[in-house]
């Protein structure tokens, strides 16, 4: 029954953590529930032993741990992993319009895989950021549905597909939005993700986003 417990938390975890940002965000959650203390990197801080912190940088990366009660040679207990994965990011700029579709123009982070990236469903996740008042703030987005997907390109104008499969990173990794777009409905998930925040801060101004494809 334990073991239940354990797998559906980490289903969850996984379901829910798309993005780096988006795992930190929730691994946060899970060390304040857990009695964890919130440090800044900018602040002098005042350790007390056994005292449990963690500490954000970057919004990607999390540090937590425990002030020990000894003298640290007797020696530290260290656990590491990372936050990232192998996916595909939106380029800046990425959003290409024709008179037939919207295409978002992607790049491979990590040692991906790259051929199950193509003909599914893709939703978009990451972080957007924008300016008010002289200050620069940010915002966790997730679409939660599929937006987009990568096409391959029909059998008949490429014979070898099925003999050979050679992925142009900058030409086949085209990732489309909508087809046949008009100005009252166009798929652009900057706009997106922006446009609930931007209605809500008139004033602000959109600075810049790290989005990825899951």
């Amino acid at each position: 029954m334990q073991n239940k417990l354990y797998i559906s938390r980490l289903l969850t975890f996984l379901n829910t953590s798309p993005t780096p940002f988006h795992a930190v965000a929730n691994m946060a959650i899970i060390l304040r529930e857990a009695g964890y203390k919130a440090l800044d990197e900018r602040d002098h801080w005042q350790l007390q032993t056994r005292g449990h912190y963690y500490v954000i940088r970057n919004d990607s990366s999390i540090i937590a741990f425990i002030h020990p009660d000894g003298q640290v040679e007797s020696g530290l207990r260290l656990l590491g992993t990372h936050t990232d994965s192998p996916c595909l990011r939106l380029k800046p700029q990425a959003i290409r319009q024709t008179e037939s579709c919207i295409l978002a123009a992607v790049e491979v982070y990590g040692g991906a895989l790259l051929n199950p990236w193509f003909d599914r469903d893709l939703s978009i996740a990451g972080r957007v950021s924008w300016s008010t008042s002289g200050k620069i703030h940010s915002q966790l987005v997730d679409f939660k549905k599929p937006v987009a997907c990568v096409p391959s390109l029909a059998i008949h104008l490429n014979r070898k597909a099925n003999q050979e499969h050679r992925i142009d990173t900058e030409n086949d990794l085209r990732l489309l939005l909508q087809l046949q777009p008009d100005a009252a409905n166009t798929m652009d998930p900057v706009r997106l993700a922006l446009q609930d925040l931007l209605t809500e801060l008139p004033d602000a101004t959109a600075c810049d986003y790290e989005l990825s494809c899951y």
